[in-house]
């Protein structure tokens, strides 16, 4: 799913998936209640299975560099690289369960 696309009574709205999630969540709330009361079950589905993929892409990433960092040594520049570039993806994969879990948590209104 590249777009997804949520048509309401007075228009609509267009989020590239990879472009918007994972985002913040006050911005979630807003576009969680959007998809949740104006998306079909199917669509619904659809993004989540492709959030669900780019959690897991996230979880692996996280994996590769905590390995990385823990194989050299404690004082390495490498060693704060691999620690700041895990930081920064474990952020986003917990921002990433945040949007899945709005999505998936919510009901039709």
């Amino acid at each position: 799913m590249e777009r997804l696309r949520i048509e309401y009574g007075t228009g609509y709205m267009e989020l590239i998936v990879e472009a918007f999630f994972p985002c913040k969540m006050p911005a979630m709330r807003k576009a969680a209640r959007l998809i949740n009361q104006y998306c079909t079950d199917e669509a619904r589905a659809e993004l989540f299975s492709e959030l669900r993929e780019m959690a897991d892409g996230y979880n692996a990433l996280c994996g590769m560099y905590r390995e990385t960092e823990e194989a050299l040594p404690t004082d390495s520049p490498q060693r704060r690289h691999w620690r700041a570039q895990f930081n920064k993806t474990e952020v986003l994969r917990r921002r990433m369960e945040g949007n899945i879990r709005l999505i998936s948590g919510g009901g039709r209104e």
